[in-house]
Order: C-alpha cells, then sequence, then structure tokens
C-alpha cells in the first residue's frame, strides 16, 4: 500500500473515532445531541453521535435565528485531534400553538464542518429547524429532516458522510460573541 492511501486510511479512521468517541459534556445540562447518518454506502448506511460541547445562538436584528456548537475531541498530537463546528441559520420564525409546522418543510440552511490535523471536510445543507421554546437566555431546538452534502475539503480529509442526514437537539445559551465567532470559523473553512 502505497503512502498516500495509508494516510487517508488512518485519516478516516481518525475522524470515524472523533465522530464516535465525542462523548464529552453537552452544552447545558440537557446537553446538544445530533445523530448523523452517512448515505456514502446507500446499502449499508452509518449512524454517528456526536454531542456538542459548545453551543450559543444568538437573534439577528430581522428576527433569524444562528444557532452554533462545537465539538472537540483533543488528541496525543495534532494529526490526531478532531474538531467539529456548526452553524445553523434558521429563516422562519413560529409561533408555538399559532403557526403551523410541517417537518417536510425547509426553514434553515446548516454548515457542518470536520477539522482534522490532515485537512477539513465542508458539508453543507438545509433542514427544518423548530426552536421548541426559549427558557430565558436559553433555546431549545429540534433539528429534523436535515440533508448534508460535501461541499469542499482541503489537505487529507477524507469525506467519512457522503450524502447524510441530520437529527438532534439544540440547547443553546444566548451568547452572541461565541455564536459570532464559531459562525466566522465556519465561513473561513467554507471559503464564503
Amino acid at each position: 500500500m502505497n503512502k498516500r492511501a495509508h494516510a487517508a486510511r488512518c485519516a478516516g479512521r481518525i475522524v470515524a473515532a472523533g465522530l464516535l468517541g465525542l462523548l464529552l459534556a453537552g452544552c447545558a445540562p440537557r446537553g446538544s445531541r445530533l445523530t448523523l447518518t452517512s448515505y456514502k454506502d446507500a446499502y449499508f448506511p452509518e449512524t454517528y453521535e456526536v454531542t456538542l460541547n459548545q453551543c450559543a445562538y444568538y437573534r439577528a436584528p430581522g428576527g433569524d435565528y444562528y444557532i452554533t456548537g462545537r465539538a472537540t475531541r483533543p488528541g496525543n498530537d495534532a494529526g490526531d485531534s478532531v474538531t467539529q463546528l456548526l452553524c445553523v441559520h434558521v429563516f422562519w420564525k413560529p409561533i408555538p400553538g399559532k403557526t403551523f409546522d410541517n417537518a417536510t418543510s425547509i426553514d434553515a440552511t446548516i454548515r457542518y464542518v470536520v477539522v482534522t490535523g490532515e485537512g477539513v471536510a465542508v458539508y453543507s445543507g438545509t433542514g427544518y429547524v423548530f426552536p421548541r421554546k426559549r427558557l430565558g437566555q436559553t433555546l431549545d431546538a429540534e433539528v429534523d429532516v436535515g440533508r448534508l452534502r460535501l461541499v469542499s475539503r482541503t489537505g487529507e480529509a477524507p469525506d467519512l458522510l457522503g450524502a447524510a442526514r441530520l437529527r438532534g437537539r439544540l440547547h443553546a445559551p444566548r451568547n452572541a460573541a461565541r455564536a459570532v465567532d464559531i459562525r466566522r470559523r465556519v465561513d473561513v473553512y467554507a471559503g464564503t
């Protein structure tokens, strides 16, 4: 096996271990958890659970929500560490008990970034995100029927997910500075 193929295989294992091994504390007592179902092999879909250890949201002047999250698994050296970043832009502003909702609708854009020592993989897509309730300065949001696909890759980062579905719950405190910081990092990696 040549060195490049071996490096790609090792990088794939590192990313898989990072996706599966992120069992860090949640963003808040309820935590934020995502389930990613990869359809890279349509006959054998793989499911990954991600617990985001930093989350935050802010509401833009127009009323849109930006919900962000970060999960980090430090490694023994720079090549072992895995950082995952999430940025969800929710356009629709439902009023619970008043607004009809339909889980087949699309109301959000989603960007998901996986950063390893070998490179960066950027996934983008759309989904249905319902901000369930705000508890003081904290937002609970359900992510349903999110669909992602690889849009860019730099370095030797493997495409672990291919086309993927995203579901989960985000429990994010209101913290504009943290949310903007994570959003800017996603923008830098995505090249936007």
